[in-house]
């Protein structure tokens, strides 16, 4: 069998991936781990006393280097991603879950402010990550509903499903156009909310522009599901959107202007307003 010296070659790979997306050493050596790890199926004390790998696993672990080189997100190379502790399937229709967006769960479990037997929907869910790891880590009881826009997210969000043994409701449904006229306790979402002007854009070519952009600077989705919520929402029924960092006070307008009560914005751990909740009454 044919060994090759992984000190030698995680440096290649680490000068490889500094070079041509323009990140620092310690981001590409963070980056490296990552992709060794998913190669070699080992965990992070076995990856430190590991010396060699086969030619097999170098010539696995080549390829996914060079993929990554031209831009492409691990995410979509490994299939697979971390959310909240959790690892999720993921397709290139899906948006990428961020830790930002773990912000919700936070807020949720910190507040526990619905009981647990509930009716909740994840509005645009993608992977489904926010909605399932709510259930999980906050209501176990809670009647689960997810809908989407594409099938391929559709398809995806019923892989998470079974990975975590849950049985839930999943629409393909553009916004509130499919969904059963059922009222909902919570409503979660993280829609579009990314102007198609905004310089960044091009820093996510590789992820669905439809789950990105949104019309009238980036509000144009939010409203439409602010606006239509109250239609599904039981009384004293909660939505929690998250948006943009310096969307706050037009998101929390949006909520006044459609008579939500209680509403209150939170900050991530960068300190920028990320998710706003408004209660309806």
């Amino acid at each position: 069998m044919i060994l090759v010296n992984l000190s030698q070659i995680k440096q290649e790979c680490i000068n490889l991936i500094a070079d041509n997306l323009k990140i620092s050493s310690r981001e590409a050596s963070l980056e490296v781990n990552q992709i060794l790890l998913f190669t070699l199926k080992i965990n992070n004390s076995e990856l430190l006393l590991k010396k060699t790998i086969t030619k097999s696993q170098y010539n696995k672990l080549i390829k996914i280097v060079s993929i990554r080189t031209t831009g492409k997100p691990l995410a979509y190379i490994f299939k697979e991603w971390g959310f909240y502790g959790r690892t999720f399937y993921i397709n290139e229709s899906m948006l990428i879950p961020r830790p930002e967006t773990e912000l919700i769960i936070d807020v949720l479990k910190e507040r526990k402010i619905l009981k647990d037997n509930i009716q909740l929907l994840d509005l645009g869910a993608g992977s489904g990550a926010i909605g399932i790891t709510a259930k999980l880590e906050i209501y176990n009881n809670a009647d689960l509903h997810l809908s989407d826009i594409s099938k391929s997210c559709t398809c995806g969000i019923r892989k998470n499903l079974q990975q975590f043994d849950i049985q839930a409701n999943v629409y393909l449904s553009n916004w509130f156009e499919n969904i059963p006229k059922i009222k909902f306790d919570l409503i979660l979402s993280n829609p579009p909310y990314i102007s198609n002007k905004d310089p960044h854009l091009n820093e996510l070519r590789f992820e669905p522009k439809r789950a990105l952009v949104a019309k009238k600077q980036g509000l144009a989705d939010i409203h439409t599901i602010i606006e239509n919520s109250v239609h599904f929402l039981n009384k004293d029924g909660l939505i929690i959107i998250e948006h943009g960092y310096n969307q706050k006070d037009e998101v929390q307008e949006i909520f006044n202007r459609y008579n939500f009560n209680q509403i209150e914005s939170y900050k991530d751990l960068l300190g920028h307003y990320r998710i706003t909740k408004g209660l309806f009454s």
